[in-house]
């Protein structure tokens, strides 16, 4: 058996892990009550119920496994699974979104492992085949695809009970002379009977099923060769949802898709009611995805029913293969189009399609979602990009200037794509973008971005391209030491206090706190704390009768300086005072920042020209970035080029263009509205050296591309 197939795959999510860890925890105080009680019986004791119950067991268990993410008892640590709780991801939006998704294998990293970590035909539309990360975790460490969903389990006695009544012979009374051929039903896992007409039985589970009297998440799997018909309904399976075909001989609309065009109608309408409607007027109203699962237009299907059923990629094929079966022939490409997509030629065997695919582009998951064209890319970049789409700046939170995170970095401005695809929609790319649709030529120019750098204008810096915020907190709290004494916020006194820190504390106010707006720079002290000392104790000889405390104090880190943006004074839940303090600085771009395109196309800048140096068009549009052309060839991230192209239009129409995966848009078609333009069809335009103002001997190819500014800062480096 395959023990990587996917059907064969349970996730344990957030409820299950968290239930096994209480179990453990619980029947650790079932036994520490237990040996208390032995104590008291043997001693003859009073049974004191306050002794006898440890009420830290359960506490103190559950934030030591979720802060340190090692799950299980603290003694045994070292059997323990590590990294089961992580602190989640907040630097964009989508790193957010993707950290949230993400699924790790538990096999050891080290080992050399190939088949784990490859990509198996059962992932399709379950796991993203792009995104993972590089290195040692390389295909253990997985992301859902965006229509994935997992079960969350469903009982099964019903169902049995069902089946029994359903005429199934319950394994008590069946004999295998009698009826030799009869398949097995196994529940779970479990052989519970065998029926003599599995046929029927199975379409009949079907019909209920789609009809919502069993979980829709029950899976289905009528083995016909082995005789055997599985139902699944137990937790952790992962599914995705299809279109249904309808293949009732009886009804009218026998081979088509049950979802009909009133539903889409209906959805269509809603959508633009939705927006107006109050919470509860739109419980009752609106259809949405449940009611399409419902009336069994949709259907979720995990990936061992998927072995045992007729996908058709599109309702296009669909239409297709009908005609082929009603004896047209078969559509051939016409020979007039030569760029436009080819197409798997259908299975001309394949006479009953039983379920459609919602979209291809679904196989992906949210990193890749952001890419416009993946399919014209060579597939590593696609995961290049995956990687690197976490680490762009952005808007991550619309609320972020209210909490206090420990790194933040914001885009001054940033723009929604030019070049968008369909599921940007959904992950709210749009609402939160990370980065800027900079006007871009390929060329080579002054030579100053060789090997993946590229030259910057400077002018367009100074208008704020690519300009950032950022922010860093820290945090202090007043603690105890000891069971009397308590550490204090305020400005400490030379006169009066020990090893105080080699930065300035005149930036303090007597509640021992920087105002907000003032400008601090590397170890001014930000925090003023002081520890009481006993007035016995000895330090390392220079004690003098003067000095009654000790500096806790926190400096600024020594390699930054900005603006103290916000002050927060609360208490925690002790009642201690606590404090944070978050400061600002603006990271505006600079020689050796990197950047990157949405192609896994990432570079440096290697300098930075005005205005008046960079070369332009004959419109005198001039660039805001040139790459070097040595930077497309062997990658063949073609959908860089594409999405230039695509996003000239764009700009030109006042639209987004559509850069959804597995469409039918091909680089003719934008060439054609491009040309309409009375521009060069491929985007090349006629360009003049910055420098001297001649005309630059070839065409350059210019247009806005979507770039992201990364997180490594050559400040930060240094």
């Amino acid at each position: 058996d395959d023990s990587d197939h996917f059907g064969k795959k349970r996730l344990d999510l957030a409820g299950p892990l968290l239930a096994g860890l209480f179990r453990m925890l619980f029947q650790k105080l079932t036994k520490d009550i237990y040996k208390y009680l032995q104590k008291c019986v043997e001693s003859n004791r009073e049974f004191n119920l306050a002794l006898g119950v440890k009420q830290n067991t359960l506490s103190s268990g559950l934030k030591y496994s979720l802060a340190t993410g090692n799950w299980g008892d603290q003694k045994k640590a070292a059997s323990a699974k590590a990294g089961v709780s992580q602190v989640l991801n907040r630097y964009t939006f989508a790193s957010t979104l993707s950290h949230l998704r993400r699924t790790n294998t538990p096999i050891g990293r080290d080992g050399k492992i190939a088949k784990p970590r490859q990509l198996h035909n059962t992932h399709w539309g379950l796991v993203c085949p792009a995104e993972t990360p590089e290195g040692q975790a390389c295909g253990l460490v997985k992301n859902l695809a965006l229509m994935c969903y997992i079960t969350v389990g469903t009982p099964a006695d019903p169902i049995v009970d069902y089946l029994t009544n359903r005429g199934m012979e319950s394994l008590e009374e069946y004999e295998p002379t009698r009826a030799p051929h009869a398949t097995k039903v196994f529940v779970n896992g479990t052989w519970i009977g065998c029926h003599n007409d599995p046929a029927h039985l199975v379409t009949h589970i079907q019909e209920i099923r789609r009809k919502g009297i069993i979980a829709h998440e029950a899976s289905l799997v009528r083995d016909i060769r082995d005789r055997e018909f599985k139902i699944f309904t137990d937790a952790g399976r992962v599914c995705r949802p299809l279109f249904v075909i309808d293949n009732d001989p009886k009804s009218e609309n026998n081979g088509n898709l049950a979802l009909t065009k009133d539903m889409v109608q209906k959805l269509e309408d809603e959508r633009d009611m939705v927006l107006t409607m109050d919470p509860e007027e739109r419980a009752e109203q609106v259809i949405g995805w449940e009611a399409l699962v419902d009336s069994g237009a949709v259907e979720y299907v995990d990936a061992e029913e998927e072995e045992t059923i007729m996908i058709a990629m599109t309702p296009e094929d669909l239409e297709i293969s009908r005609h082929i079966q009603a004896g047209y022939a078969a559509p051939v490409p016409s020979e007039d189009a030569p760029n436009q997509r080819v197409k798997a030629p259908l299975n001309p065997t394949a006479h009953t399609w039983t379920h459609c695919e919602i979209h291809p582009s679904m196989i992906l998951g949210i990193c890749a979602s952001i890419i416009p064209f993946p399919d014209h890319n060579q597939s590593p970049r696609n995961t290049y990009q995956s990687a690197m789409g976490k680490q762009a700046m952005g808007v991550f939170l619309t609320n972020y200037d209210e909490r206090m995170d420990t790194m933040a970095n914001i885009l001054y401005y940033p723009q929604k794509p030019l070049a968008t695809t369909r599921s940007m929609e959904f992950l709210k790319f749009r609402e939160l973008p990370a980065g800027q649709n900079a006007i871009v030529a390929i060329a080579c120019y002054s030579g100053y971005n060789q090997e993946d750098s590229v030259i910057m204008n400077q002018s367009s810096i100074d208008r704020g391209l690519f300009r950032s915020l950022f922010y860093r907190a820290y945090v202090d709290t007043e603690k105890r030491v000891g069971m009397t004494v308590l550490e204090n916020f305020e400005k400490p006194l030379r006169t009066e206090t020990l090893k105080l820190k080699h930065g300035t504390y005149d930036k303090l106010d007597d509640d021992g706190l920087v105002a907000p707006g003032v400008r601090v720079s590397g170890e001014d002290v930000i925090i003023g704390k002081t520890t009481p000392i006993a007035p016995d104790a000895q330090e390392m000889g220079q004690r003098t009768k003067s000095h009654i405390k000790k500096d806790a104090s926190t400096p600024l880190r020594s390699t930054e300086n900005g603006i103290v943006d916000k002050v927060l004074l609360s208490t925690n839940s002790e009642g201690l005072k606590f404090v944070k303090v978050r400061m600002r600085t603006t990271k505006i771009p600079q020689i050796g920042d990197k950047f990157a395109s949405r192609h896994g196309q990432k570079g440096t800048i290697g300098i930075t020209y005005r205005q008046e140096d960079m070369p332009f068009t004959s419109e005198g549009v001039v660039p805001d970035l040139i790459i070097n052309p040595h930077a497309i060839p062997s990658r063949m991230t073609i959908a860089h080029l594409i999405e230039c192209q695509l996003s000239k239009v764009s700009s030109l129409r006042g639209y987004e263009g559509d850069a959804t995966p597995f469409t039918e848009i091909t680089v003719d078609s934008v060439s054609k509205l491009l040309r309409e333009h009375s521009y060069q069809s491929r985007g090349f335009e006629v360009m003049y050296n910055g420098h001297t103002g001649r005309k630059l001997v070839a065409q350059v190819f210019l247009g806005p591309t979507y770039y992201q500014r990364l997180r490594h800062m050559v400040d930060d480096k240094i």
